[in-house]
């Protein structure tokens, strides 16, 4: 592959459903793990949200438990929902930027639309129609109650209304922590580089990456932002194995386990691929050349347990990552 940048970042994903659907032992654990994957040389640790669609924990309470066993690694959503009232996300993320000692990136999206997210969207009361709306809002009132410092802010939009509100505490960071996109849409991706700090969407292949990311830098360009001002990150689905045929049977089980879908049905929504962590590097170097500075990597397993991604987090540490490290 062509030799990386070197400001590439590479993040990995803590376990979603492994082991919470069965009732293991794996939230225990999160905080051994975070040290763990912090120890083994990746850059940051992420967590998704889905409470009632596809069940998992809670990933802002799995990054506060990441929060206080690592040091270094940054610490990032990927991504949540418009399911929470603006004042109390503010309030939450707030709180774990400051005991994360400001190492919080907000990842937000507003969920693929499918009958199993709808009803998720609706058991929080929150119309799905109006999610995209909703998330807009949500974010200009988190931004406002943080550069207030603690003074009151008020705010009138489509959806909420503040009156006077004073949040305390403040974030570590005066601005907050910065605000990573995932939509792929024409008006979203004009949004963000207008906007917002980072655009991380689960592009299928690099060349709609590309195509994504140009739009995003010609937004910030127009809107006289500076070079740098919005970080290019993606998250992607991969799995190191001994072959490609060996990979493709890991990321069928995984997938028909995590969202009882097939796998070339999830290929049109998300990047995923397979293989030897040279071919897997490889791939992964097509992203880089379109301009991807922050690799988010999930890491698919046979099963939904565990032992399985523990194992799979040190493959593709020992594997993958020093072919990145070593070409950066």
């Amino acid at each position: 592959m062509p030799k990386p940048p070197s400001d590439l970042r590479i993040g990995v994903v803590l376990p979603g459903r492994e082991s919470v659907v069965e009732r293991g032992e794996y939230p225990s654990h999160l905080g051994g793990l975070a040290a763990k994957i912090e120890a083994s040389g990746y850059d940051s640790i992420w967590a998704g949200e889905s409470p009632l669609a596809r069940s998992r924990m809670n990933p802002l309470l799995a990054l506060t438990a990441a929060a206080t066993t690592t040091e270094r690694v940054g610490l990032g959503t990927a991504v949540l929902l418009p399911l929470r009232p603006p004042v109390h996300l503010a309030h939450e993320l707030a709180c774990l930027d400051r005991i994360s000692g400001g190492r919080l990136i907000a990842g937000l999206g507003s969920g693929f639309s499918s009958p199993a997210t709808q009803a998720e969207f609706a058991a929080y009361g929150v119309p799905f129609q109006e999610r995209v709306g909703r998330m807009r809002e949500t974010i200009e009132i988190c931004r406002a109650l943080w550069a207030a410092e603690g003074d009151p802010v008020s705010y009138e939009g489509g959806y909420h209304r503040l009156d006077d509100v004073a949040l305390l505490p403040v974030p570590s960071r005066p601005a907050g922590p910065p605000v990573w996109m995932a939509h792929s849409g024409e008006k979203m991706l004009e949004r963000t580089g207008r906007i917002y700090d980072g655009w991380m969407p689960t592009s299928t292949t690099a060349a709609n990456y590309e195509k994504g990311w140009l739009r995003v830098r010609e937004a910030a360009e127009t809107a006289g932002r500076p070079a740098g001002d919005v970080t290019a990150a993606v998250y992607l689905s991969v799995a190191v194995d001994d072959s490609l045929e060996k990979s493709e049977q890991t990321l069928e089980a995984y997938f028909r386990a995590y969202y009882r879908l097939d796998l070339p049905t999830m290929r049109t929504t998300q990047g995923i691929f397979g293989g030897t962590a040279e071919q897997v590097a490889e791939w992964l170097g097509g992203y880089i050349e379109a301009g991807a500075r922050h690799l988010v990597l999930r890491l698919p397993t046979a099963d939904l347990e565990e032992p399985r991604y523990r194992a799979a987090l040190e493959r593709t540490a020992e594997e993958l990552l020093p072919l990145l490290r070593s070409a950066a």
